[in-house]
């Protein structure tokens, strides 16, 4: 059985988004295929993720310096209590599916929050990031980047998600990555031609993701 983590980055409705819409159908196809492997869902615009702001940082700096753990705020606690969740979630999974869109070049401000959530330094990790040496030995971990670029072909030659998703998560120890790309977000606007091919791709990872 394996524990996959579905992510999802996107403000629009799903009737309103060719990438969440397409995500979609590869996860019904995938636990058609797969009954008995566990998915988690994380909608970064719906699920409130924890930024790192000045009293986690807080923490974190005490932490580096050998200081007690126990003795802090009951607010500094909840937060950091909140991203050790997060990331502890993503180091206990074994398939991840991103499905973004881009904006500004780039991914919404909500998903580097998520991004840097599971990133942050861990004490069971003896404070270094969430590197490969720290995940399971022997565990091959795999990735499936479902990204909505612009429908502008300049825009995409400038675009920075995929690139910079694939580098963390080759951080994080994830070795495997799939990314499949989108000409735009809205379904009106493409060809069912093109929509259809992508889709296609997508089930086709399905059965053997």
């Amino acid at each position: 059985m394996a524990n996959l983590l579905y992510v999802t980055c996107n403000v629009r409705p799903q009737d309103r988004s060719r990438s969440l819409s397409l995500g979609n159908e590869f996860l019904e196809e995938y636990l058609r295929r797969n009954p008995q492997d566990e998915v988690q869902i994380l909608d970064l615009y719906r699920d409130s993720i924890q930024r790192v702001d000045l009293d986690v940082l807080n923490v974190w700096w005490r932490i580096e310096r050998g200081e007690d753990y126990n003795f802090i705020s009951d607010v500094e606690r909840n937060k950091i209590a909140r991203l050790f969740r997060l990331a502890d979630q993503f180091r206990r999974c074994d398939k991840y599916v991103f499905v973004t869109y881009s904006l500004n070049l780039w991914f919404p401000a909500e998903f580097k929050m998520y991004i840097d959530a599971i990133g942050i330094p861990d004490p069971t990790n003896q404070m270094m990031p969430l590197a490969a040496k720290s995940m399971i030995p022997g565990q091959r971990k795999k990735s499936l980047h479902l990204h909505a670029c612009s429908p502008s072909k300049f825009r995409q030659e400038q675009d920075l998600s995929v690139a910079y998703l694939r580098s963390v998560l080759s951080f994080l120890g994830v070795a495997d990555h799939e990314t499949v790309l989108l000409d735009g977000d809205d379904p009106k606007r493409v060809s069912e031609v093109e929509h259809e091919k992508v889709r296609q791709r997508l089930l086709e990872f399905a059965h053997h993701f």
